[in-house]
């Protein structure tokens, strides 16, 4: 290994770097930059101008450049330039932990810690020694960490903004259903239907919200097929208004062990998607049927739309992930667990251009009914 700086330097027991003594032999300086490498320490060390003269392998794998072409280069192009490294050491947001974050310029998805020492003098450094780490997985978690809190905000308060909103609307939703039928005048039903049509929408949606947590399967049956077609209809005017055609290949079926709050709710959250990704003219092909056997539920939502990136199709089952600007992030993420809770799965089969498939599968399992002994019905009577 080569010298470690132009300047002969070691390094004090305090982590400093101070100019070596001219007794210092080469060798004495060789063997405590391999100490660096030995130690798996990322540090890159900088002259004044912001040019690269020391790296250790650890740093050179996490900026994924050779060290044949780190050493020399700018240190702006791997990181950051120098003096932006200090200005937001001196002056920026208090440090986590103490250290810095920054994105790496070349893959802003690597998160690094670092620090900046000044090298020799400091009222007067030669060379910036920058210690730094790869933290992306801690910032993950940390990511992570902050939207289970929000969530858990959330949930507190929902049951009671719920409850302060679905009553009165469903008075509202009441009496607009009664000026319907006592108006004579085509154009009042009309506009009356528009409005109770919005209703039932909004209704829909705090349903939607009101369903985290909820389970799809229940013990009462209910009519699976009526609720997605009633569903189809809400949603049907909103995407009139946009151009976009709703088809529906609903099959008839018997009643199901499952909530049709949670259904209505989940066909909502994957209609509304798919009408917000379509452009005037697309096309949305809603189906839902039972397997031959009985024993599983389908259902699925395709649309002629714009379509998902890779990187938005594997993060669109994240809570709170959106990229709309109104967007929660907690619609299809509230179906993919629903979906997982009950037994089944969702799929997302999307590409740019070519629209998306959102299919739902999940088990019909009958409801465990209790088999009560009359023996001891007779003997609770008799008691």
């Amino acid at each position: 290994m080569g010298r470690c700086m132009g300047r002969r330097h070691a390094v004090a027991k305090d982590g400093e770097y101070r100019r070596s003594a001219e007794s210092d032999s080469s060798e004495t300086i060789d063997l405590r930059c391999e100490l660096l490498d030995v130690l798996d320490a990322a540090v890159i060390v900088v002259d004044t101008s912001g040019r690269v003269v020391f790296s250790t392998e650890r740093a050179c794998n996490i900026v994924r450049v050779a060290k044949e072409s780190l050493i020399g280069a700018e240190v702006a192009d791997v990181l950051a330039s120098l003096d932006e490294l200090l200005t937001q050491q001196n002056t920026g947001a208090p440090p986590e932990e103490g250290r810095q974050k920054l994105r790496l310029p070349r893959d802003p998805d690597v998160i690094i810690g670092y620090r900046v020492a000044p090298v020799g003098s400091p009222a007067s450094p030669t060379h910036h020694a920058i210690v730094f780490q790869d933290i992306t997985a801690w910032e993950r978690l940390r990511e992570e960490r902050d939207r289970l809190m929000r969530l858990a905000a959330v949930s507190e308060v929902l049951p009671s903004i719920l409850h302060e909103l679905k009553n009165p609307l469903a008075a509202i939703a009441t009496a607009v259903e009664l000026l319907v039928e006592e108006s004579n005048e085509d154009s009042v039903r009309i506009e009356l239907h528009a409005v109770l049509s919005e209703i039932r929408r909004m209704g829909l949606t705090l349903d939607g919200i009101g369903s985290v947590g909820r389970e799809l399967k229940s013990q009462r049956f209910a009519a699976v097929d009526h609720a997605m077609m009633q569903t189809a209809s809400v949603l049907a005017r909103q995407a009139t208004e946009r151009g976009v055609r709703i088809e529906c290949d609903v099959q008839p079926m018997p009643l199901l062990p499952f909530d049709v709050a949670m259904i209505r709710a989940m066909l909502f959250n994957m209609l509304t998607n798919a009408i917000h990704a379509c452009s005037p003219g697309a096309e949305i092909l809603i189906r839902a049927s039972l397997s031959e056997d009985g024993k599983q539920l389908s259902w699925s939502v395709r649309d002629s739309g714009q379509g998902m990136s890779p990187e938005v199709s594997q993060r669109c089952r994240d809570l709170f992930f959106t990229t709309k600007a109104r967007g929660t992030g907690i619609g299809l993420a509230l179906c993919d667990r629903a979906a997982r809770a009950a037994g089944g799965s969702m799929s997302i089969d999307s590409a740019p251009g070519l629209g998306t498939t959102i299919e739902i599968v999940v088990p019909v399992e009958r409801p465990q009914r209790h088999d009560f002994n009359r023996r001891n019905i007779n003997r609770g009577v008799r008691a």
